[in-house]
């Protein structure tokens, strides 16, 4: 064990945020780390593991004695529901089921942060206004960010322990078996074209394809998790969190293409999810033509995600000065530099092919 002055229990340790969150923060000499998930972890860590069903409302105090140490919760399990009201439930209640006389369980803790999104503005209904600020008024739809959020104002007075919002828009980074992330299904899409011999097309609309949009690089993800769990300004907050740049597709999709070493040509709007599962037969022979990874096609990438991320035919983007003026500083705006990072660390790994 570390001499440290934290320890951080990582809710969702199978997710995007909490598999790259953990791997951070074990790099961090002030921190231990305890994970946990309700299935066995996907990938290897020297982090503590703990197999919490937090669908089960005894399931903190079942495993009190491993959590005793923990100072501060990073929330970020989801469990997904096609009915909203039923989502709403269902995520309200595991976090009801951690956070319930969380105190009496874990003495030492000092703060919740927890996850919320471009979701908290309704950027799931596909417009909202830009920039978004944390300020801005919700929507009468129902969503179950709200929901936590209110309960934890709630329940969180008058104890000894308080909370922090952070609020990325389409984390990015590298991942495997979560294939609701942007990098992984841009890097498949690409080298499908390129094993074809045929142009990386936006498959969205000619509109979409010119807007304002941004996005969240695990590093940055993590580095601002840190960061707002160290300092006490930060305590009953919300902060907004991207890698701090805009862009539109128009000018970072020639980008990708270079890298994969593609032609680009103009956009032709056509749903993945309609069409491009029927490449799965192809990537088996890339898997073993490129000697990759045994990964299925739907174990890499959710082709609905890019549907509706590719035709959002309004800017979407947040306002992170908040983050700035509270004194985070690591969103320098290089999204392009990050997510061909992401595309070697793929490449380097296995995942998808290195094109000569």
């Amino acid at each position: 064990m570390k001499n440290t002055k934290h320890t951080a229990l990582i809710v969702g340790g199978n997710g995007i945020i909490g598999k790259n969150l953990g791997q951070y923060l074990q790099e961090q000499e002030e921190w231990n780390v305890v994970i946990t998930s309700r299935s066995t972890l996907t990938y290897e860590t020297k982090a503590a593991f703990v197999a919490m069903d937090l669908s089960k409302s005894n399931a903190v105090k079942k495993h009190a004695k491993k959590l005793k140490e923990v100072t501060h919760i990073f929330y970020a399990a989801y469990s997904e529901k096609q009915d909203p009201y039923e989502q709403t439930e269902a995520n309200l209640s595991l976090l009801t089921n951690l956070v319930d006389k969380v105190e009496d369980y874990l003495p030492k803790l000092e703060r919740i942060l927890f996850i919320q999104g471009g979701k908290a503005y309704g950027a799931h209904l596909g417009f909202y206004k830009t920039p978004a600020y944390e300020t801005d008024l919700r929507s009468i739809t129902p969503n179950f960010y709200y929901d936590q959020e209110d309960y934890l104002r709630t329940i969180s007075k008058g104890k000894s322990w308080n909370w922090t919002a952070i609020r990325p828009d389409i984390v990015m980074g590298f991942t495997i078996k979560n294939p609701m992330n942007m990098a992984n299904l841009l890097s498949v899409y690409a080298s499908l074209c390129k094993e074809e011999g045929i142009p990386m097309r936006f498959p969205g609309s000619a509109k979409a394809y010119e807007i304002l949009a941004n996005v969240t690089h695990v590093d940055v993800l993590s580095k601002a998790m840190q960061w707002a769990a160290e300092n006490k300004e930060t305590e009953n907050e919300i902060f907004n969190i991207t890698n701090g740049d805009v862009f539109r597709w128009s000018q970072l999709w020639p980008k990708i293409g270079e890298f994969f070493g593609v032609s680009v040509a103009e956009p032709q709007t056509f749903a993945l999810n309609e069409y491009m599962p029927g490449k799965k037969d192809l990537w088996k022979k890339m898997v073993k033509k490129y000697g990759l990874k045994a990964y299925e096609l739907d174990e890499l990438v959710q082709w609905g995600f890019g549907d509706f991320i590719f035709n959002v035919e309004t800017d979407a983007f947040q306002d992170v000065n908040k983050a700035r003026r509270f004194g985070f500083h690591e969103m320098n705006g290089d999204t392009e530099t990050k997510l061909i990072n992401t595309f070697k660390e793929l490449q380097t790994e296995k995942i998808i092919p290195t094109f000569e």
